[in-house]
């Protein structure tokens, strides 16, 4: 559908797709999709004038993937995003980010603030949130459950099936194209590493980093647009109404019928959202 573009970061090799010209909009794609996720949204934005570029996380998609979960951490995969646009020489951004693209991208704006433009965060946290005990059983307990996410597939099994991540049919074509990437368990460390991520109290690595996202959000003064969807189990509508509401120029918007993937279900609507958002910005600026 799109070229194939790669760059080496840091020693690990990127895939990223680079759509159009115009001002530059990162579309940051999360756990355990891949740059393929934002299809939908690409095509619309180019017509309206802007260049998309949206990365493979390393361990997803088609960017490398390392075997061993040490690997992967938070802020190794902001690293690499803030190499590649570095590397792309990439200005006055507009960052999208959904899901674990949330945490990284915006961690990645607020460290670079001076090459942000906007930001347009979409089903994702920001902030330290409880944890269900079923989830940490299961998806954050040692090797057992690396070996229920590697060798069992389990994780992605639940993902990519109708009901939860997805509110409108998708075809089994649409379906493999997700699984594609990680035909195996060696391919899977990236899937893996992300749950144990997720800081569950203020002794978690992560958890002041990515809870300084939501105290810098509080006072930035830059364009932001939260769309969150209606049948997101795990991010629900009321954190994205608290997010709009606590930046100093934000707005709102739910999108309905569409869940945790919001961007499948609802994309070219997103667009849409987006190229008013942006305009308006424009108009002000």
């Amino acid at each position: 559908m799109f070229n194939k573009h790669f760059e080496v970061i840091d020693g690990v090799r990127i895939h990223y797709v680079d759509e159009g010209s115009g001002p530059t909009i990162l579309l940051v794609h999360g756990q355990p999709t891949w740059s393929y996720l934002y299809r939908k949204m690409i095509p619309p934005l180019v017509a309206a004038g802007y260049r998309c570029v949206a990365p493979d996380l390393v361990g997803f998609g088609l960017s490398d993937k390392p075997s061993n979960e040490s690997a992967y951490t938070l802020r190794r995969h902001v690293e690499l995003v803030a190499g590649l646009v570095e590397k792309l020489q990439l200005k006055g951004v507009t960052i999208v980010g959904q899901d674990w693209g949330g945490p990284i991208s915006l961690r990645y704006a607020i460290d670079h603030q001076d090459n942000v433009r906007s930001l347009v965060i979409l089903n994702t946290m920001v902030r330290m949130r409880p944890i269900p005990l079923l989830f940490t059983l299961a998806f954050r307990n040692g090797g057992f459950s690396s070996f229920l996410i590697r060798n069992l597939d389990l994780f992605r099994k639940i993902a990519f099936r109708h009901g939860w991540p997805f509110r409108r049919p998708v075809e089994s074509s649409v379906l493999e194209q997700y699984r594609m990437p990680h035909p195996n368990a060696a391919s899977r460390a990236g899937i893996a590493a992300f749950p144990k991520m997720i800081p569950g109290n203020s002794q978690h690595p992560n958890a002041g980093y990515i809870s300084e996202i939501d105290t810098v959000l509080q006072t930035w003064n830059i364009p932001v647009l939260v769309l969150f969807s209606d049948g997101d189990i795990a991010f629900k509508i009321a954190e994205g109404q608290r997010i709009a509401d606590m930046v100093p120029n934000g707005r709102f918007q739910v999108i309905r019928n569409a869940g945790h993937y919001l961007q499948e279900d609802a994309g070219e609507e997103i667009a849409q959202h987006m190229v008013k958002f942006l305009r308006d910005d424009a108009m002000v600026s």
